[in-house]
């Protein structure tokens, strides 16, 4: 069965940019470029940078943080 990314990240509270990377091809290079530009919202937790589920919809739906 295939699976959108929003089934996939319906069932997760956050994700490293390396899962991130995995569900959308996009590079972890690229994903950290755009975590530094302030577009994508990452947290810190412990030593390892993560992304909640609602600020990666925000970041897949091309919405800012503004708009939310």
């Amino acid at each position: 069965m295939l699976q959108t990314i929003e089934t996939v990240t319906q069932k997760r509270f956050s994700y490293g940019l390396d899962e991130i990377s995995e569900l959308t091809g996009l590079s972890t290079a690229f994903l950290r470029k755009e975590a530094k530009a302030g577009k994508l919202i990452t947290k810190k937790f412990g030593a390892r940078r993560m992304v909640l589920n609602e600020d990666l919809q925000t970041y897949l739906n091309g919405e800012t943080n503004d708009e939310k």
